[in-house]
């Protein structure tokens, strides 16, 4: 069995991305610095060290970050989420060094907005508060330095930020909604409404990541279905498949998951159970699809016993004792590891 490559969620940045985003977060501090040095913006030098103080001092932080976290994982959440609302802080500084709310700098304040838009979704509503905050801020920090704030402009300058941010989230909201329909399907069995094997596999490589409490699963096969196929047809056939993935959904626990591996197999992930305990779970569910007269059904049972473990090989178990189950007349169940572990 290969395994499957997840999905893509662009809204987590791989390390190339944070490279880039690094890149040019260093150039604009950088040319903030020029444009100083070469009088194309004049700052009182109190005030632009300050700025340019809390900017470097920020970045490098940052820049620790990124080269600490680089690799196949990304940024974690809490620092990645700390960046955008400190930008603004360092935006709203340098726009109070400058003496001119209104400076072109003020731009950078949309370039924040697009990366909170499109990569910190998550924090959306609490950065639109803070950036009104720290906007009002700079006309409060204006007039402490005796310069004219005209009231009415820093308003439309507020809205447009707002309305700016209420666009981008708009828009970017729409389009997650889309791709996280489209993720939805791409894992989820169009017939039984189950996961497919794909968010199968997913969801189990995920659980053994986690490192927590034994994981059993069951590899579960309609005795001779394929008969059942040929005789009474594709339709009826389908709604026997249907029945039992709600015997089975119904059958297991709130925290244990039901999928459609394919055809007329099915995997049940049950959580925290000892390997004992699935065995006899396997049976008394084996027993109860055999008294609803639906059907019967052959069961392999898999226990995760290691912490390197990986789905594939946990899949690749259940579907020996699946086989052996077969072989052994079949509506019973069989785990060969259980059973190897017993004879020794």
């Amino acid at each position: 069995m290969s395994a499957r490559t997840p999905i893509y969620d662009p809204s987590v940045a791989d390390g190339r991305f944070q490279l880039e985003v690094l890149f040019l977060r260093w150039a604009l501090v950088g040319l903030y610095a020029l444009f100083v040095g070469l009088d194309v913006i004049a700052v009182d030098m109190v005030w632009f060290a300050a700025s340019e103080g809390f900017l470097v001092a920020f970045h490098l932080y940052y820049t620790w970050h990124v080269w600490r976290a680089l690799g196949p994982r990304p940024l974690r959440a809490e620092t990645a989420y700390a960046t955008p609302f400190l930008d603004v802080v360092a935006v709203s500084l340098a726009l109070i060094a400058v003496g001119d709310a209104f400076h072109p700098i003020w731009a950078v304040y949309f370039f924040i907005m697009v990366g909170v838009a499109f990569l910190y979704y998550a924090v959306a509503r609490p950065f639109t508060l803070w950036l009104l905050l720290n906007y009002a801020v700079v006309g409060i920090g204006l007039q402490s330095r005796g310069l004219d704030v005209p009231a009415p402009q820093m308003g439309i300058g507020a809205i447009m930020l707002l309305a700016g941010l209420f666009n981008l989230i708009s828009y970017t909201g729409g389009e997650r909604r889309l791709r996280g329909a489209i993720s939805q399907v791409a894992r989820t069995d169009p017939l039984t409404g189950l996961l497919n094997r794909r968010g199968l596999e997913e969801a189990l490589g995920r659980e053994l990541e986690a490192e927590e409490a034994s994981l059993g699963v069951f590899m579960i096969d309609v005795d001779r279905f394929k008969r059942y196929n040929d005789q009474f047809g594709h339709l009826s056939a389908d709604g026997v498949l249907e029945q039992l993935a709600v015997v089975l959904t119904e059958a297991t626990r709130d925290i244990d998951l039901v999928a459609r591996y394919g055809g007329d197999e099915f995997v049940v992930m049950i959580r925290q159970v000892s390997a004992h305990e699935a065995v006899r779970l396997a049976e008394r569910l084996c027993g109860q699809v055999a008294r609803l007269g639906l059907c019967t059904v052959s069961i392999g049972v898999s226990v995760s016993d290691r912490s390197d473990q990986s789905a594939a090989e946990l899949l690749a178990l259940a579907d020996a004792s699946l086989l052996a189950a077969k072989q052994a007349g079949r509506n019973c169940v069989r785990a060969l590891s259980i059973d190897a572990e017993l004879a020794a």
